[in-house]
């Protein structure tokens, strides 16, 4: 007997059916992928493809030219050998890096930490050496198989033909770092491959440094180019034309040669600053293209610190130039009156406490008081006025506060109000202290640019302009956009209180305490300060003041640190200052040939170029 077989039919279960769900599922998302990103997407993406495969390296913008009031070039832009390298590469060859380095004559940690410095460049050239002499840059050029990575180019870099006289006034510029590309990204300023780091470089930059160009080029995904795309060329900057007579800055620097200290000269009918000198003094040019840690430490350790600005950054106890201070407070509070006698017996008590003078002059007016600088004329007179009108009154002639030079750094002195005592002593003003103030000593401290304003304020009889060192910016072909000038400082007082002030500003110079420095042909006004200071040594040495006493061309201040008297250092540099200034030496011109002498020259060469026909004439003789 058969048996039959029926087939059964399979029946698909659960788990049958589920791996070919989940694989139609993960292929619906990949398609829906794919169709988003290719249609909805797709020029976001596009846009995106075209950032990553585009880089652009920088061509730099030659920063623009500064000059002195005369035209005198004292910062360009010049071009000069660079070394580029590409940082991605250049890295992994630490070999090829060390014979770089010792062609260049720096040590390979200093190479690769600028190399470093650039990392963000990827596979693009960055300047990371810049003055590379022409041997070198040949060497470079003719290995460059076996130095991957390492290229010379040549680029318009800064160069300062005043670098050590106005070395503090320009600044200088560097590659920059995070700190800079924070601060000027803060200012809107969009960084270019050098910025300015201090100075005139740092203050103006927005001018300077002009509009960086580029080279457009595709690359890879390792950021190696691949074509090029397109140049912008480069757009310089603005020059800048200055107030400073370079002349007048050598001439005050070589006066202060071997001192520690400063000049400051303003012209005060536009508050243009002719002369800012700070000493001991350094070359801005040690920072171009990156100073060794060996050379910054040597002028960062200086005793003398060569990098302090003393002219607008050092703060000291003016001595008795203040008392062009105290005589206005006397003005302001009412109490001035040039014929009050005070008795001088060489030294002016309170309780127990006696404050010298340097002579003693019995029964003294103001005039003759300015005029011996009489400390115990000043301390009565400060005394009576009150500190209060004393403090105020400092403060309206601009001490105490930046003057708003344009500059990046700037100290603002002290001015002891009562809350500056509270603050920083614990205590209230005191009738000492009253005194110390009158005499321009105490915890008192003014800047000498500070200082040469005071004078300024009282050559334009209580109105002081704004200093600055900028007088006129342009685009390079361009007519110059001057700088208006901006008051700074306005203080009303009597006629009679000027004309008195003046004429005893005149006789410190004619028969007190800067008879020494009288310059011959030339009446100015002045006033001495001996500052005493907290270290032992010599008094600070102080004078301000105007010339010609009518109508004033240059209001100034030279303070030379522990130095001595007034009249003794600052004196003889002020004096040597306004005569070169005033009275230049002439150039030395060889004599003149008289028209007879040129006539003889003119026929002898005559006969020397025609012999023959000189032979045949007849020959004069001596009783010709």
């Amino acid at each position: 007997m058969s048996t039959v077989h029926i087939p059964v039919e399979p029946q698909l279960g659960l788990r049958q059916l589920l791996l070919p769900a989940v694989l139609l599922l993960v292929l619906g998302v990949y398609f829906g992928r794919l169709w988003f990103l290719q249609v909805v997407e797709a020029d976001e993406l596009r846009v995106r493809a075209e950032r990553g495969t585009v880089a652009s390296v920088e061509r730099l913008a030659p920063r623009g030219t500064m000059v002195d009031r005369k035209g005198r070039v004292v910062a360009s832009a010049q071009g000069q050998v660079v070394v580029t390298a590409r940082p991605l590469t250049v890295l992994k060859d630490d070999v090829a890096l060390g014979k770089v380095a010792a062609r260049l004559g720096i040590t390979p940690a200093r190479l690769k930490a600028r190399v470093s410095e650039n990392a963000r460049a990827g596979e693009l050239p960055a300047a990371v050496f810049v003055g590379a002499d022409l041997e070198t840059a040949s060497w470079i050029a003719e290995n460059a198989w076996h130095l991957p990575g390492w290229g010379v180019e040549t680029q318009p870099m800064r160069v300062y033909t005043a670098g050590r006289e106005l070395a503090h006034i320009l600044g200088f510029v560097r590659q920059p770092r995070e700190e800079d590309v924070a601060r000027l990204e803060s200012q809107g300023i969009e960084p270019a491959a050098f910025v300015g780091i201090a100075g005139l470089e740092r203050q103006y930059e927005g001018l300077l440094m002009g509009q960086a160009g580029a080279e457009r080029m595709a690359v890879d995904a390792r950021r190696r180019p691949v074509r090029a795309l397109g140049t912008e060329v480069p757009e310089p900057g603005k020059d800048l034309v200055l107030g400073i007579d370079l002349d007048l800055q050598r001439y005050a620097l070589a006066l202060l040669a071997g001192r520690v200290g400063s000049v400051v000269a303003i012209e005060p009918a536009t508050g243009e600053v002719l002369a800012l000198v700070s000493s001991p003094t350094f070359d801005a040019n040690q920072f171009l293209g990156g100073i060794s840690s060996e050379e910054y430490a040597a002028l960062r350790d200086d005793p003398a610190r060569p990098l302090f600005f003393r002219a607008v950054a050092a703060a000291y106890s003016p001595g008795s130039t203040f008392k062009l201070v105290t005589a206005m407070a006397a003005e302001r509070a009412g109490l001035f009156d040039p014929e009050r006698t005070t008795v001088c017996r060489g030294e002016y008590r309170v309780g127990n406490r006696r404050f010298k003078c340097l002579g003693n002059h019995g029964a003294i007016r103001f005039h003759r008081a300015m005029e011996k600088s009489c400390n115990v004329y000043f301390a009565d007179l400060a005394v009576r006025v009150g500190p209060d009108r004393v403090v105020a009154t400092a403060l309206e002639m601009g001490l105490g506060k930046r003057t708003g030079i344009d500059l990046p750094t700037e100290s603002k002195g002290v001015v002891p109000t009562d809350e500056w005592w509270a603050r920083n002593r614990d205590r209230r003003f005191m009738t000492g202290d009253t005194v110390n103030l009158g005499v321009g000593q105490g915890e008192l401290a003014t800047t000498p640019i500070q200082m040469a304003m005071v004078a300024a304020l009282a050559a334009n009889r209580g109105h002081a302009l704004r200093p600055h060192l900028l007088k006129a910016w342009r685009r390079p072909g361009d007519a110059p956009t001057l700088v208006d000038p901006v008051t700074a400082e306005r203080l009303d007082a009597s006629a009679l209180f000027w004309e008195a002030l003046d004429r005893s500003l005149v006789a410190v110079v004619e028969s007190g305490t800067l008879a020494g420095a009288r310059v011959p042909g030339l009446a100015w006004a002045g006033k001495t300060g001996s500052a005493e200071n907290r270290r032992d040594g010599k008094t600070h040495s102080w004078v301000i003041g105007y010339a010609p006493a009518t109508n004033p061309k240059v209001a100034f201040c030279v303070m030379v640190e522990e130095a001595g008297h007034g009249s003794e250092v600052a004196g003889p540099i002020v004096r040597a200052f306004l005569q070169h200034m005033f009275f230049p030496p002439q150039p030395v011109r060889p004599p003149q040939p008289s028209a007879k002498i040129e006539a003889t020259r003119a026929a002898s060469a005559a006969s020397a170029e025609s012999p023959a026909a000189s032979a045949s004439e007849p020959q004069a003789s001596a009783a010709d």
